[in-house]
């Protein structure tokens, strides 16, 4: 009920007040009473529609979280790794989602770059690195990487042969296979543009070491 009439009724009662109005009475009508009404309901929407998204995005699960540092990735390579890798895995972009970081650059002359990252990596938020040698040697000094030695199974040792590169692990000291370089793959010839060899690296939780290893599996596989 609206002012003591149905629906109906109103629309009706208000379809006679338009039809004796002229143009301008129609119009300054429509402002005093409809106006506010109608922007208060666009902000509402608005509102909604952002909400709907927000929560979509922050309720899908993510298959897995990458970087590339200091190189830079072309839109085609930053969805090879994102749309393109659910896509290989059957899995749907309403529901899953792939995280790939690809503004990270490291600047000595801006020291904050390096905490920044050192705390993303310290808190695993990625499951493998695409990285420069600056880059690697950094994450090197961490220690917040994987041992391609005690990870990589027969066939992908087999798969990279020699690219394996080995680092020197910064507190420790021990040296450990570090990365494998990807300089010379399809893919990288394609998609990134760097001046320096190109890495991949396995970072984050051990239990989550193969998100990483599948990536860089289908990296090698890009023909």
């Amino acid at each position: 009920m609206i002012h003591g009439l149905s629906f109906k009724e109103y629309v009706e009662e208000e379809k006679a007040k338009f039809g004796e109005m002229t143009a301008a009475e129609k119009k300054d009508y429509f402002k005093e009473y409809y106006l506010k009404q109608c922007i208060f309901a666009f902000i509402i929407l608005i509102l909604l529609i952002w909400f709907l998204v927000d929560i979509s995005v922050n309720f899908k699960h993510t298959v897995c979280s990458g970087g590339v540092i200091n190189t830079k990735i072309s839109e085609e390579g930053a969805g090879f790794l994102k749309e393109d890798y659910l896509k290989l895995l059957n899995k749907k972009t309403f529901t899953n989602k792939v995280d790939l970081a690809t503004d990270i650059f490291l600047d000595k002359e801006e020291p904050q770059t390096y905490t920044v990252f050192q705390a993303e990596l310290a808190i695993n938020s990625y499951n493998y690195l695409i990285t420069d040698k600056n880059g690697l040697d950094f994450i090197l000094s961490t220690e917040c990487l994987a041992d391609m030695g005690t990870v990589l199974d027969e066939d992908l040792k087999k798969t990279v042969g020699d690219k394996i590169v080995r680092g020197e692990l910064g507190e420790s000291k021990k040296e450990i296979e570090a990365a494998i370089d990807i300089t010379d793959t399809a893919f990288v010839k394609e998609y990134i543009t760097s001046g320096d060899k190109v890495y991949f690296v396995i970072t984050g939780k051990e239990d989550e070491y193969n998100l990483g290893l599948d990536v860089l599996r289908y990296i090698l596989n890009k023909k």
